[in-house]
C-alpha cells in the first residue's frame, strides 16, 4: 500500500501541493483529474523523484520511500512512470526500449531481459513489433511499449501521465480493459488524468486535483 502524508511542494514560494494525503491500495485505480496548471503534472513528478517535495512523508508498504529530507533511490524501482509523450527512445526497437533498463538497473542479464520482454509485450499483444523502431509506431502502440517497459523493473505501483490523450474512443476502451488485467498482479495504479468519462469508467476511486490545495 502505497501512502503519501501531508505532501508540500511550492514553486516560486506559490503553493502547487500542500498538505496532501493520499492511500493507494494494491490492485486499486485512482484517477486524479482536474484542469491544466492544477499541480497534477508536479504531483507525479515527485512521486517519481523527478522533483523534491518541501513537505510529507511517502511510504510503501510502511517503508518509507522519501520525506522532503532524504530518499530512497530504490523507490524509482518500485514506482514505475510513463509519460504522457511516452519517452520511447527512438534509437531502439521496441524490445531494446524494454531491456535497457532492466539490464543497467536489476542486473539482469541481456538473455534474462529479452524473456521477460518477450513475456510482457505478448501480454500486452505487441510481441509482434519487438523488431520495429517507435516512429513505426501507432500511439497506442507506443503507449503499450511505454508500459510495458514500465512493468519490466516489477513496480509496485504504476504512475500514468495523461495515458488517454493519444487515444480514440475505441483505443482508450481496450486500454481501460489492459488497466485492469494489469492491477491483478497486485500493481496499484496512479492515473493523472482530465477524461472524466475514461475515470469514471475505469477507476476505483476519483481524486480531485482542487484538494492538492485542500479544496472541495
Amino acid at each position: 500500500m502505497l501512502e503519501i502524508d501531508h505532501l508540500g511542494k511550492k514553486m516560486n514560494g506559490i503553493d502547487l501541493i500542500k498538505d496532501f494525503s493520499l492511500t493507494v491500495r494494491k490492485r486499486e485505480i485512482v484517477s486524479i483529474v482536474g484542469e491544466s496548471g492544477s499541480g497534477k503534472t508536479t504531483f507525479i513528478r515527485v512521486l517519481n523523484q523527478l522533483d523534491v517535495p518541501d513537505e510529507g512523508q511517502i511510504r510503501l508498504d510502511n517503508d518509507v520511500l522519501f520525506t522532503s529530507h532524504e530518499s530512497d533511490k530504490k523507490a524509482n524501482k518500485k514506482i514505475g512512470l510513463v509519460f504522457q509523450d511516452f519517452q520511447l527512445f527512438p534509437n531502439l526497437t521496441v524490445k531494446e526500449n524494454c531491456t535497457l533498463s532492466p539490464i543497467l538497473n536489476k542486473d539482469l542479464s541481456k538473455k534474462e531481459a529479452e524473456l521477460k520482454a518477450d513475456e510482457l509485450l505478448k501480454k500486452l499483444a505487441i510481441d509482434d513489433k519487438q523488431a520495429v523502431y517507435p516512429k513505426e509506431l501507432s500511439g497506442g502502440q507506443k503507449q503499450r511499449v511505454a508500459i510495458a517497459r514500465a512493468l519490466m523493473l516489477e513496480p509496485q505501483i504504476l504512475c500514468l501521465d495523461e495515458p488517454t490523450s493519444a487515444l480514440d474512443h475505441e483505443t482508450a476502451n481496450r486500454f481501460g480493459e489492459l488497466l485492469i488485467s494489469i492491477i491483478k498482479n497486485d500493481v496499484g495504479v496512479i492515473m493523472i488524468t482530465h477524461d472524466l468519462r475514461f475515470a469514471e469508467t475505469f477507476s476505483d476511486r476519483i481524486v480531485s486535483s482542487r484538494q492538492f490545495l485542500n479544496k472541495s
